[in-house]
């Protein structure tokens, strides 16, 4: 399949060359070869990123590499300048101004400059690291570096091109208007580099201790367990009320003798205080969760080892781990230690795992589990 999809790239890029070369030769222009062979080339690169979104949407995968934030940049570019050379789609749509916008503008080249505008974006907004290959430089020090770069590049352009009145080219230019490409380009790179790049701050996530880790416990227990409180509060009332049953039953029974052997009303009453009493232990004792299926790792056949930490690979245990508490990726429901994972999201905002994107509140504020309930509720799909 990938080397019948590299021989059809190889086709289409021979098939628009011969075409460039019959046009150039009939013309005597080589503007018009290399027009032809860049249309060639924009197909192969369109089918090339066309192929890699929908491969890293199948697997859930985030677009912060290299490939998706540089290249439809360049390309925009590349082929809005191109737009001043090219007779072919070349006509200026605005009649009688200064202004440069064609059909070759809006089919080559106005996608990827507002697709390499987003990218900037996500650089200073949405990602964290940028992947070159198996290297990983910082999202914003790439988005600092790529605005200022788009910036001095059309500003030098339009210098060279309308002040610089000769020049050695082989190429030459068909027309002298502004380009409306480049122009929008210029404007939203420097919007995004204000406002996103020095203005506006991410929400940094809050640094991970024992006070912090208590405070999520304590409320994510009062969100999951919330009856535990009533049956604590019904065993109190039942302690208080025994001595005042007992006393009334040991006058009775000394009014009415029974056999040693024979149990009195009193033992009867302790008996039944006591095993109450021991259940409502038990039940303050013991975890309850409203709905198991919150919390069952995404898979068709469950084994123990969905349920182990996705950083150190290890099954939740007590005592080890009683002041950790475990935080479940809300997109594949898999468990991470909490410190483990807050330390994860200082340098990425994706999932260690499934790599999909954690929401921002979910990183400010993780829902933090305790690691006794957890362990009840990997017992449970173990069962």
């Amino acid at each position: 399949m990938v080397k019948k999809k590299q021989k059809a790239l190889v086709i289409i890029l021979i098939v628009f060359s011969v075409i460039g070369m019959i046009h150039g030769l009939i013309s005597a222009s080589l503007n018009n070869f290399l027009t032809w062979l860049l249309i060639g080339l924009w197909l192969i690169f369109t089918i090339k990123i066309y192929n890699n979104i929908k491969r890293h949407r199948e697997f859930n995968s985030p677009h912060n590499t290299a490939f998706f934030v540089i290249i439809p940049l360049l390309i925009g570019v590349f082929y809005s300048i191109w737009g001043s050379y090219t007779g072919i789609l070349g006509e200026n749509l605005i009649l009688g101004s200064n202004f440069y916008f064609s059909l070759w503008s809006l089919i080559f080249g106005l996608p990827f400059v507002i697709y390499g505008s987003h990218s900037i974006y996500r650089c200073f907004k949405k990602y964290n690291v940028i992947y070159f290959g198996t290297k990983s430089v910082k999202a914003k020090g790439l988005g600092y570096f790529l605005s200022i770069s788009v910036i001095i590049a059309i500003i030098s352009y339009w210098i060279a091109f309308y002040n610089v009145s000769e020049f050695y080219s082989p190429l030459t230019p068909l027309r002298f208007s502004l380009d409306l490409n480049l122009l929008l380009l210029l404007i939203i790179t420097i919007f995004n580099l204000i406002i996103f790049g020095f203005i506006s701050n991410r929400s940094n996530i809050p640094e991970l201790t024992r006070d912090y880790i208590a405070q999520r416990t304590r409320r994510i227990n009062n969100l999951t367990t919330p009856s535990t409180q009533n049956n604590s509060t019904r065993t109190r009332t039942q302690t208080i009320q025994t001595p005042t049953r007992t006393t009334r039953t040991t006058r009775t029974t000394t009014t009415r003798p029974r056999s040693i052997n024979a149990p009195t009303s009193s033992s009867r009453s302790t008996k039944t205080q006591t095993t109450k009493s021991v259940r409502s232990q038990r039940t303050i004792n013991a975890p309850k969760i409203r709905d198991f299926s919150k919390f069952k790792p995404k898979g068709s056949l469950i084994s123990e080892d969905d349920f182990k930490c996705i950083f150190c690979f290890k099954l939740p245990k007590l005592p080890e781990d009683k002041n950790k508490g475990i935080v479940i990726c809300p997109n594949c429901r898999y468990p991470a230690h909490a410190d483990e994972f807050i330390a994860w999201m200082k340098t990425s905002n994706l999932c260690s795992r499934c790599s999909a994107p954690i929401p921002s509140g979910f990183r400010r504020n993780p829902r933090i589990i305790t690691t006794k309930n957890y362990i009840a509720i990997y017992r449970h799909f173990l069962k």
